[in-house]
């Protein structure tokens, strides 16, 4: 999958930032295809789903300078798998032009 990994091809937002930091662990991971197969246990989400890929996740982001930081709460995190999801989904073009149209 190909996700931007550059600042200006992402929705300038301050979320985006994050969620273009969370594309680049997940990149990292090769835990692309996951999130295009697998879905949260309905009742769940990401929020409460204990699968081993969300710890992965959690434990590996890092900021732009390379250096572990998870800055998020527990719900902009299930909110940025979320989003994950529909760029694995839909890919990143057309996630882009949904993200936007809802900001």
């Amino acid at each position: 999958m190909n996700i931007p990994t550059n600042k200006s091809d992402w929705p300038s937002d301050h979320f985006s930032n994050d969620l273009r930091l969370m594309a680049a662990t997940i990149t990292e991971l090769g835990l692309w295809d996951w999130f295009m197969e697998e879905n949260p246990p309905e009742g769940k989400g990401y929020s409460w789903w204990e699968h081993p890929n969300i710890s992965k996740i959690s434990d590996n982001l890092k900021d732009d300078n390379g250096n572990l930081d998870n800055p998020h709460s527990g719900c902009s995190f299930a909110c940025a798998m979320r989003n994950m999801q529909s760029i694995a989904k839909l890919g990143f073009p057309a996630w882009k032009i949904q993200y936007e149209s809802k900001s």
